[in-house]
């Protein structure tokens, strides 16, 4: 039967633990954003190893489960590097890398649908290089990239969820805690599914309403 005082007394710790949990999700998207701006940059080289290597990274960091990416470099970092990483510090990092694959397919599909025609027209009038990312490029990839960069960050808000297994006291490890103290998950859990919903639900929609016929959709691989 459902208890509705459990979960007045849960909302508390669930509520700090949204917080940490759209703080982590932040931080890893930032990361991922901007390793994936370098990655489509060098996607788009002349230099052909560049080339090869974004492409590579962004094939694998698509490939590996966000919980193993936690879980390596919680673990293994500490072995390789000689240094001590919080899970937050780690998890963080982990999300970032591997949404730097997504990001970076996202950036490039955004770039390489604009039009042909509009860098030839900035060839012809010899416009510079940064007025020409600034006024024409940027301007068009964005507006297509907007409903991918959205999903993808609803994306890394619900896989931060996973930063529990290595102990970081993010929403579902707050719910887990509250659970444990009753030996009742109903309420916690329910009230963590609830939080997420209020606050995915209305980035989906702008999303959706952002999504021109043409925007950018990636694939996993």
């Amino acid at each position: 039967m459902w208890d509705t005082s459990l979960m007045l007394r849960a909302l508390p710790d669930l509520a700090s633990g949204l917080l940490t949990t759209l703080a982590i999700t932040l931080a890893a998207f930032v990361l991922a954003t901007g390793l994936g701006l370098v990655l489509a940059a060098c996607s788009r080289s002349t230099v052909s190893a560049l080339r090869r290597g974004a492409a590579g990274f962004s094939i694998f960091a698509r490939s590996v489960p966000e919980l193993i990416a936690i879980f390596w470099v919680y673990y293994c970092f500490p072995v390789l590097f000689d240094l001590r990483i919080s899970g937050v510090v780690g998890g963080t990092l982990a999300l970032g890398l591997i949404g730097a694959g997504y990001m970076s397919e996202i950036i490039r599909a955004g770039i390489a649908a604009v039009p042909d025609g509009q860098w030839q027209a900035a060839r012809a009038l010899a416009l510079p290089r940064f007025i020409l990312w600034r006024d024409i490029v940027l301007p068009q990839a964005t507006r297509k990239m907007l409903p991918a960069i959205l999903n993808q960050f609803t994306d890394v808000l619900k896989n931060s969820t996973l930063l529990a297994g290595v102990g970081v006291a993010e929403i579902a490890y707050a719910a887990y805690l509250a659970g444990s103290e009753s030996y009742r998950y109903l309420e916690p859990l329910t009230g963590v599914a609830l939080l997420f919903f209020i606050v995915i639900f209305p980035l989906s929609m702008i999303a959706r309403r952002l999504s021109p016929r043409d925007s950018i959709v990636t694939n996993s691989l």
